[in-house]
This record gives structure tokens, sequence and C-alpha cells, in this order.
């Protein structure tokens, strides 16, 4: 249980921005817009099974574990490396590469958990939408350890902001329009749909809406597992290999 005072370290520096309010709601503007906006600007218009706000409010809550999970890991671990300097005392910890990668990565799971928790209490209280589900409950939390697994190999990768922000563009970005957040992957174009079908965020948006276990909900978690072991591998070998003088 090594990795629990890395934990601990990252959960204390969240709850310290959570006591700020500013945080608080500016974690839940930017989904509250979407679903204003995209809801009543679309919500007739769209023809998806138990309306569209509901459609949406799970499209949102992907993408906020999605964000929380990817983007704040990944700020967290290169604020330390370039800015604050702090880094280096964590990888000369006796703890171990691959303790310190799971406790980086948990705190990034409960980053993700806590985004999606929030949307999904707002879509209850403003919209009367029960958004969670178990097989939901299941894929946000998946997702979060898939995202924040990448996250943390991704902020031991990078150089600077720049690259951070070449990946957001280029692997981000389009998994947020792409995936079946904002509509139905079945909208797409056949060969669009190949390609994104089987991304991380298409198979929490998969998850979200079933309502009980099947075959493709099997499939989902399975492949989102592969994919966060995966991401976790990553993350131990860009320890194993780092330098502060890269």
């Amino acid at each position: 249980m090594k990795w629990i005072p890395v934990y601990k370290r990252e959960l204390r520096m969240l709850m310290r921005r959570m006591g700020n309010l500013g945080y608080l709601f500016s974690g839940l503007l930017f989904p509250m817009i979407y679903l204003l906006a995209f809801g009543w600007g679309l919500g007739d218009s769209v023809n998806v099974a138990g309306g569209y706000i509901g459609f949406l409010a799970k499209g949102m809550m992907a993408i906020s574990v999605m964000m929380n999970s990817f983007q704040q890991t990944v700020i967290s671990i290169s604020a330390a490396r370039f800015y604050y300097g702090t880094f280096q005392t964590l990888k000369l910890s006796p703890i171990g590469e691959k303790s310190l990668a799971f406790g980086l990565a948990m705190a990034g799971v409960t980053r993700g958990v806590f985004a999606g928790v929030i949307i999904a209490l707002a879509a209850w209280l403003f919209f009367d939408i029960a958004t969670l589900t178990i097989p939901g409950i299941i894929g946000l939390v998946l997702t979060a350890m898939c995202f924040a697994s990448f996250g943390v190999a991704v902020g031991m990768s990078i150089k600077g902001q720049e690259q951070f922000s070449i990946i957001v563009n280029f692997f981000i970005t389009p998994m947020t329009f792409f995936c079946g957040s904002f509509f139905p992957i079945t909208n797409l174009p056949d060969m669009v749909q190949m390609a994104v079908k089987y991304l991380p965020l298409s198979l929490a948006n998969s998850l979200l809406r079933l309502t009980s276990w099947d075959g493709s909900a099997v499939i989902s978690v399975a492949i989102l597992l592969l994919t966060a072991i995966a991401g976790f591998a990553w993350s131990v070998w860009r320890l194993n290999n780092y330098s502060e003088f890269e």
C-alpha cells in the first residue's frame, strides 16, 4: 500500500482547490452550458430514445470524467515537473515506480469520478433525469482509470505546454465530438463509426446508456480495462526511464 501517501498528497491538493467555490462552479459551468445550449437548441430536432436532454446529460458525464481524469492529471504532474520542481522528490522517495504511478492514477480516478457525480446530481436536480445505472457506474470508474493512467504517462512524457496542447487538439477534442456524447455514433458515416466505436469515450457513453447487462457491456468493460492496464504499463515504463534532465 505504498501508493497511499502519493494518493493522499494529490487528494489534499484537490481538497484545497475544492475549498474554493470558484473551482466547483467552473467545473460545473462547462457541462451545464452544453446541456442548456444543446438541450434547448436541439432537443426537439434530435430523436433519441428517452429524450435528448437525458442522452446529452450522460454524454456530458462521460466528457467530464475524461477531462478531469486526463487533463487534470497531466497538469498536476507537468506542473510538479516544470514549475514547482517537486516531482523529483516523489521520484526519489522509496515507494517504487508502480506505487507512484498507481497513486497518481488513483488521484486522477477520484477527480474524474467526482466530476461525473457532480454532473449526475446537476442533471437530477435541474432536469429530473436519473443518469446513473450499474453499467454506467462501472463505465465511469473504468473510464476514469483509463484516462488517468494515460494522463500519468503523458504527464511524464511531454516536454512542455505546447506538446500537451497538441495532444488535446488531436486526440481529446476529436473524441469529445465524435464518440457519441452529443449525438448517436450511428449518425456518422460507416468508416468514421468503425474508427471511433472502440475508443474509450465511445465505450463510456455506451455503458452509461445501458440499463442492464448484455454482451456489449461485457465487451466494453473488457476493452476499457485492457486500455487502462496498457496506460498504467506505459506510465510505469516512463517513470522507470524518467530523468530530470530529459
